[in-house]
């Protein structure tokens, strides 16, 4: 896989995640925090972290291996960031995460 596909991969996860979790919402809300769509949503916002994290340790790795690409890794490392936003907002709206 070229490193062009690896960046698209890195990050469209996110976005995919995120619209997981605003669609989800949108379609419970109002309902009981037990509803199958919720579960769903928290598979599909946990398997996008875990492959965000493969693929930029495969980036990292690919931007150290002989000479130090600075800006590969910076840009690896906000598209981790991005895709930690999804699971952010899954624990602020299905799990009262930061609720006084």
């Amino acid at each position: 896989m070229s490193t062009v596909v690896k960046f698209i991969v890195l990050y469209l996860i996110p976005v995919v995640s995120f619209a997981a979790v605003i669609g989800s919402y949108l379609l419970v809300y109002g309902e009981s925090s037990e509803h199958p769509l919720i579960n769903l949503a928290l598979l599909l916002v946990a398997s996008g972290f875990v492959a965000s994290s493969y693929v930029g340790v495969k980036l990292i790795s690919q931007f150290v291996d002989e000479t130090i690409i600075y800006s590969g890794i910076i840009f690896t490392v906000l598209g981790w960031l991005l895709g930690a936003v999804p699971v952010v907002i899954y624990l602020m709206l299905f799990k009262g995460f930061l609720n006084p």
